[in-house]
């Protein structure tokens, strides 16, 4: 079995390693950015079984990250971080789940197994 592969793309060095820290347990493969051009640039030479995305971020938020992401990649699985992002917006544009800062370690953890679990059953090639 391949091992996932997750894009972390937040402008905070702290949340991004926070992030990574706590889901590289689980012996995914992690890349991390800290815009939504560099994520743009990143999905371009990668394909990705979850991009875990920050929504206030400068040069692009994450909503228009999601836009451009499921413009090109519509079944990549997004998952977007937010303190007070229009989530049902988010959703409607195409995240597949929305976790409020501050999360629980617990949580995104589970939530990301959730979601990864969700795109093994319909076994797309990545």
């Amino acid at each position: 079995m391949q091992k996932k592969r997750i894009l972390i793309v937040d402008d905070e060095e702290y949340v991004r390693t926070l992030l990574l820290e706590s889901l590289k347990i689980y012996d995914y493969e992690i890349d991390v950015v800290e815009n939504g051009i560099e994520a743009l640039n990143q999905i371009e030479k990668k394909s990705y079984h979850l991009v875990i995305t920050d929504y206030k971020m400068p040069k692009m938020d994450g909503l228009e990250l999601t836009r451009r992401i499921k413009s090109k990649h519509p079944f990549t699985p997004i998952l977007v971080v937010t303190s007070d992002g229009p989530v049902c917006h988010l959703l409607k544009t195409g995240a597949t789940a929305c976790i409020n800062k501050p999360f629980n370690l617990l949580e995104l953890q589970d939530m990301v197994r959730a979601i990864l679990d969700k795109e093994d059953a319909y076994a797309r090639p990545v």
